[in-house]
């Protein structure tokens, strides 16, 4: 069954709600942690001690779908239930608001201490080798270089060179395009694509909302909307530009 049960204390009426997609299986966990004393929620855990669990009671207070399971959930929490921790519907939060948050912190650093100084050398290696060696990804060694020139971090890469020093290597006589100059076709070309006039795609007639222009870049110019969405638009499958169109 899915949906919001609540856990109350007969004595004092104070109230647990949870949430579940299988809410008998999860009153079975929450009572064998109970009765075990190794609930995650400490007040629950307290009161359970301190009253018996035959001062409490678990029932369904809403059933629901799936979909707004967390959504319900979060309704019954914005109440305050005083045996609620984590007041966020998205998950248990048994530690931001613990008592002995402190107490616990502490603990699971000792644990992993402890397990860590159990290992052997072998053992670390393998655990600190991971991201390496055994990574696909692993390039072989550290993602940070120095240009060669003037020392500064750079990213590793293709090029041992930072980007001053590459735009420096382009300078003058290193520029591989030193003394040379554009044709004069080349440059109608690239006066044409800078008006947005360019004899390719954009040269072709086109149709918007029935109206007809030479090109994309006579209809950008008159409508005032960039050439590359006009050319967008009449390739997009969008029935909202369905009135854009090469003629």
């Amino acid at each position: 069954m899915i949906g919001i049960y609540k856990i109350e204390n007969l004595i004092d009426g104070n109230l647990y709600y949870g949430s579940s997609k299988n809410i008998q299986k999860r009153w079975k966990t929450h009572r064998s942690q109970l009765d075990s004393g190794k609930h995650g929620n400490v007040y629950l855990q307290r009161a359970w001690i301190k009253y018996g669990n035959d001062s409490f009671i678990f029932e369904i207070v809403e059933e629901c779908s799936l979909d707004i399971l967390l959504e319900r959930e979060q309704y019954y929490l914005d109440l305050n239930p005083e045996y609620n921790i984590g007041m966020k519907s998205s998950g248990g939060d048994n530690l931001s608001k613990n008592p002995n948050r402190e107490e616990i912190i502490n603990k699971i650093t000792r644990s992993v201490k402890e397990r860590y100084d159990k290992m052997s050398q072998e053992e670390r290696n393998e655990l600190h080798s991971y991201p390496m060696e055994k990574n696909s990804n692993w390039k072989g060694g550290k993602s940070i270089s120095f240009c060669e020139t003037c020392r500064a971090r750079i990213s590793k890469g293709a090029t041992n060179r930072c980007r001053k020093h590459l735009e420096y290597d382009r300078i003058g006589e290193k520029n591989s395009f030193y003394g040379k100059s554009h044709s004069e076709e080349f440059k109608s070309k690239l006066s044409k694509i800078m008006m947005g006039t360019y004899n390719g795609n954009q040269n072709k007639p086109i149709i918007i909302d029935e109206v007809e222009y030479r090109s994309a870049g006579e209809a950008s110019r008159l409508l005032n909307i960039p050439m590359v969405t006009i050319r967008w638009r009449v390739l997009s499958n969008n029935k909202k530009f369905e009135k854009y169109k090469y003629k």
